[in-house]
């Protein structure tokens, strides 16, 4: 089953609170962004990873279980969903180069999302990534983005282009696959294009795949940003 969502939803709220002379929320919404990222920022850096998966063990625990039932009761069905963005100002050579100088960097990979709580490798090691699954913390292992499988775009002649993305597989501690990430980025004439898609085992359900797509649009829009931003010297967390 495949699930590809990049349908706008509207709605218009009956009460409403916007600064005097603008017409949407954005504004007030930014300011809350802004100090909500700061004081994630804190208290992670303050924590530590170490104690923060401490305090996050008996979640971890039920994530771990939630994907281990899963792969079990969907017999090897899997269910995959979709999302696409796009960038501006920006190539996707550009950025996937940075992203690659990224991994080596988890204060920035953290920052990617807000319920990022560990992105962090042993040299050598695939990576741990601690985050947000549906309703479930979940700790799984994939490979460096420079380690992930290339994925060649199949041409309607059977001919293969160029690689036009990455794949890697989600496992847990023993090594058993949960599911896989795949992504692919096309150039554009004026940036590019994100293709980004999850497979998971099929009765976790769309509302999961839903909200890891979600999860996906905020932590690339946000990786993408700080690429572009420190190409133009306005940051250099990764140069």
């Amino acid at each position: 089953m495949n699930i590809d969502t990049n349908a706008p939803v509207e709605s218009v709220p009956e009460h409403w609170v916007r600064l005097v002379g603008e017409d949407t929320d954005e504004s007030i919404d930014g300011f809350e962004l802004f100090s909500a990222r700061r004081a994630l920022g804190l208290l992670k850096g303050k924590l530590g990873r170490e104690r923060l998966l401490e305090l996050l063990r008996g979640e971890i625990g039920a994530g771990d279980a939630f994907l281990r039932t899963n792969v079990e009761r969907s017999g090897g069905q899997e269910m995959t969903g979709t999302t696409r963005l796009r960038a501006h100002g920006i190539t996707a050579a550009q950025f996937t180069g940075w992203l690659a100088r990224a991994f080596g960097r988890e204060d920035v990979m953290l920052a990617g999302h807000p319920e990022h709580y560990s992105i962090h490798a042993e040299p050598g090691r695939t990576v741990n990534i601690v985050e947000t699954l549906g309703e479930y913390v979940c700790s799984f292992f994939m490979r460096e983005w420079d380690d992930s499988v290339v994925v060649e775009q199949t041409l309607r002649s059977g001919t293969t282009a160029k690689p036009a993305g990455r794949r890697s597989q989600m496992l847990l501690e023993d090594g058993t696959v949960v599911g896989s990430i795949a992504n692919a980025f096309d150039e554009e004439p004026d940036g590019f294009t994100a293709t980004l898609s999850v497979t998971l085992p099929a009765t976790c359900g769309p509302d999961v795949i839903q909200q890891h797509l979600e999860h996906f649009a905020v932590e690339f829009r946000t990786w993408i940003l700080r690429a572009a931003a420190a190409r133009t010297g306005l940051e250099s967390a990764v140069s």
